[in-house]
């Protein structure tokens, strides 16, 4: 588990530098401090905004070793400095279990205080996923 969260910082730095250049888009580089012991909350997450049609992509560890991309977001205006985020992946494989899951996570990016609040629901489970970080921004 900790080479491919190691595997999955180095690819994220990646892609947060060439998101970085693309042109009206801000990445949020957030690092999430998860409140459950249970998984399924990466420990980073980049949310790539496009500012002109206000949407957003989501990447973490988990969207790149399934998809390999980064993937849309739905985005609902909550306030003046704030978007709720919700998006799915699908496919997660549960690590003591033959079997896949899929994650909904639904969040809160808050652009004034830069933080993402993250919670997720994990079909077959009842557990609860959540966390909350900081995130840098890098302007493109």
């Amino acid at each position: 588990m900790k080479r491919y969260l190691l595997a999955a910082s180095i690819v994220l730095a990646a892609a947060s530098s060439a998101a970085a250049g693309a042109k009206a888009t801000i990445t949020y580089d957030c690092e999430i401090k998860v409140f459950t012991s249970n998984g399924w909350i990466a420990p980073r997450v980049l949310v790539m905004w496009d500012e002109q049609s206000e949407t957003a992509k989501i990447y973490d560890g988990y969207i790149h070793d399934l998809v390999g991309e980064p993937i849309p977001a739905t985005v609902e205006k909550r306030s003046e400095t704030s978007y709720n985020l919700d998006w799915r992946v699908s496919d997660i494989p549960v690590s003591n279990a033959r079997t896949k899951v899929d994650g909904l996570y639904s969040a809160v990016l808050n652009m004034k205080q830069n933080t993402l609040s993250i919670r997720g629901v994990i079909t077959g489970f009842d557990n609860a996923p959540r966390g909350k970080g900081k995130c840098i921004v890098k302007k493109g």
